[in-house]
C-alpha cells in the first residue's frame, strides 16, 4: 500500500487508478478532517453561516432529512442516531417526493438538506418548500460555495475534498459521520447523555481510525476480490441488513448497481422470509450483513432457509472472538471487519461493499469512474419561492447510456472463461444448480459450466 505525503492510503496520481478505488482509499483522513472542524472545546458545531443556539435547537420538535441518492442512505443512517440520541422524531424523505410529508413540517421542525455538490435541483426545492413552511433550515454540503448553502440558515460542511468520480464514497462517509455530529448536539441542547457525553464523543472521534483499519485489514480486500470474480457471471443479487446496517445494504446495493452494473437490491433481513425469499436460489447469490449482539438467531434462521434453496451466502461479519461461528459455518465466505462500536458500525460497515463494487466493476471492463447512471446538474441560481421547482431547472450533461451485455456474449465486457476457481466460492451459478433464471434473463446458456476469470487488480 502507497501512503501519499498527507497519509492516503492510495497510490501516487499518475493516472494508473481510478479515482473510485483513489478516494474509497481517502476516507479516514476526510473523516478526520472534517472531524477536527467540530471538536471545539464545548462541542459546539461551526457553521460557516450563524450557528442555531440552544434555545433554537431546544424548540425543535421535529427533523426532517432530504436528500437524493447516496446521500439519501446518509440522511437514513442519521434517522436511527438522532432518535437515539436527542429522542427527536425524525422523518427522512427521498427530495424528489419533496411534499409528501409537508404537513410535518412547521416552525417547529428542523430541516435538513443533505448534499455532496449542493446542487441537486430536487434537494433544493425540498428545501426551499420547508423554509416557506417556517422550518429552520440547514446544509449538509461538500462544497462552500454552493446554491444549497445560500439557500439554507445555517450549513455544515463535509471536509471530504474534491470529489472525481461520479459514484460517491468518501463524501458519503462524511456526510454520515456529520449528520451523526448533529445528533450528539441535539441532544446536547437538550442536556441529554450527560453522563455519557465524554464517552460518546470519544468514540465518534475514533471513527476515521476504524476505517483506517478496515482499509488495511490485511485479509478483507483478497476476500473482496475473490468474490468480485464468483459475482462475475451473475445478473443479480440482494444484500440483507438489520436496524440501523439496513441503509448500509441500501448504499452497496446503489454503488453495485452503479458501478458493476448488477442488480442488487438491499433488503431488510428480517422481511426477506415474506416474499422475496422465492427469488433465492443458485442464480441469487445472497451478501448478509451479522454481528454478534444482533440477532443471531434469526439471521441463523434465514441462513438455513438459504442454504436449503442453494443460494451462495456471503457474509459481512465481524472478525475475533465475538464471530458467530455457527453462522459463519453456513456461509460460503466471509468478509471480515475490526469490531467496532454497535454506534459506529455502519460507516465501517459499508467499506466491503464499496471495494466489492469497485473490484466486480473492474473485472467486467467497466469505467468505474464515469458509469454514466448519475445526472450531473448545475444550477444557475433558486427560483421564486411560488414557484420553486419550475425555476430551479436543471441543466443537465446528459450522458450516452452505455449498452449492457449478457456476461458471454458476443462484445461483453464480462470476461467468461472455463475453468475453475479456488477458494471457498468455488461453484458458478450452474454448477450451484440448474440455475432457472436470472434477472429475467433466462437459462443464460452462455454461463453453462464457465465462471469468470475475473481480472481484478491486486490490492491497491
Amino acid at each position: 500500500m502507497v501512503m501519499d505525503g498527507l497519509g492516503n492510503m492510495n497510490p501516487p496520481k499518475n493516472g494508473d487508478r481510478p479515482y473510485f478505488i483513489k478516494e474509497i482509499n481517502e476516507q479516514p483522513n476526510a473523516l478526520a478532517y472534517t472531524l477536527a472542524q467540530f471538536m471545539g472545546q464545548n462541542f459546539q458545531l461551526k457553521m460557516n453561516r450563524p450557528p442555531l443556539d440552544d434555545q433554537t435547537l431546544k424548540s425543535i420538535q421535529k427533523t426532517y432529512i432530504t436528500a437524493c441518492g447516496t446521500s439519501y442512505h446518509a440522511a437514513m443512517t442519521a434517522r436511527y442516531l438522532i432518535e437515539e440520541f436527542a429522542q427527536i422524531p425524525t422523518v427522512v424523505e427521498p427530495a424528489s417526493e419533496c411534499g409528501r410529508h409537508h404537513s410535518l413540517v412547521d416552525e417547529t421542525t428542523l430541516a435538513v438538506a443533505v448534499s455532496q455538490s449542493g446542487r441537486s435541483p430536487d434537494t433544493l426545492a425540498a428545501l426551499d418548500l420547508a423554509r416557506r413552511r417556517g422550518a429552520h433550515t440547514l446544509a449538509v454540503v461538500n462544497e462552500a460555495d454552493s446554491p444549497l448553502t445560500e439557500a439554507a440558515m445555517g450549513t455544515l460542511l463535509t471536509l471530504a475534498g474534491k470529489v472525481h468520480s461520479k459514484a460517491s464514497t468518501k463524501a458519503f462517509t462524511s456526510q454520515s459521520l456529520v449528520l451523526a455530529l448533529l445528533g450528539l448536539r441535539l441532544a446536547q441542547s437538550r442536556n441529554l447523555l450527560r453522563k455519557e457525553w465524554r464517552q460518546e464523543i470519544e468514540s465518534f472521534s475514533r471513527v476515521p481510525e476504524m476505517i483506517r483499519e478496515a482499509l488495511m485489514k490485511k485479509d478483507l480486500e483478497p476476500k473482496v476480490i475473490e468474490v468480485a470474480k464468483f459475482l462475475n457471471p451473475y445478473f443479480q443479487t440482494f444484500i440483507l441488513a438489520r436496524g440501523h446496517l439496513l441503509p448500509m445494504a441500501l448504499e452497496g446495493a446503489l454503488k453495485l448497481k452503479e458501478v458493476a452494473k448488477i442488480h442488487a437490491e438491499g433488503y431488510p433481513a428480517g422481511e426477506f422470509g415474506h416474499g422475496p425469499l422465492a427469488m433465492a436460489g443458485p442464480d441469487t447469490p445472497i451478501i448478509m450483513f451479522s454481528f454478534s449482539d444482533e440477532e443471531e438467531a434469526n439471521s441463523l434462521s434465514l441462513a438455513f432457509e438459504l442454504k436449503a434453496r442453494n443460494a451462495p451466502l456471503i457474509l459481512i461479519t465481524e472478525d475475533g472472538p465475538k464471530k458467530d461461528q455457527a453462522l459463519a459455518s453456513m456461509a460460503d465466505t466471509c468478509l471480515p471487519l475490526p469490531q467496532v462500536p454497535s454506534r459506529l458500525r455502519p460507516m465501517v460497515a459499508v467499506i466491503p461493499l464499496q471495494l466489492l463494487a469497485f473490484h466486480l466493476g473492474q473485472a467486467r471492463g467497466l469505467d468505474v469512474d464515469h458509469p454514466g447512471g448519475t445526472l450531473q446538474p448545475e444550477i444557475r441560481g433558486l427560483g421564486s419561492e411560488d414557484t420553486a421547482k419550475s425555476q430551479i431547472g436543471p441543466q443537465i450533461k446528459s450522458q450516452p447510456a452505455p449498452q449492457i451485455l449478457a456476461p458471454g456474449a458476443p462484445g461483453s465486457p464480462v470476461s467468461v472463461q472455463a475453468g475453475s476457481q479456488s477458494g471457498p466460492l468455488d461453484s458458478g451459478p450452474d454448477q450451484a444448480g440448474n440455475g432457472g433464471q436470472a434477472g429475467g434473463q433466462g437459462k443464460a446458456g452462455a454461463r453453462s459450466g464457465k465462471k469468470g476469470n475475473g481480472g481484478a487488480p491486486d490490492h491497491p
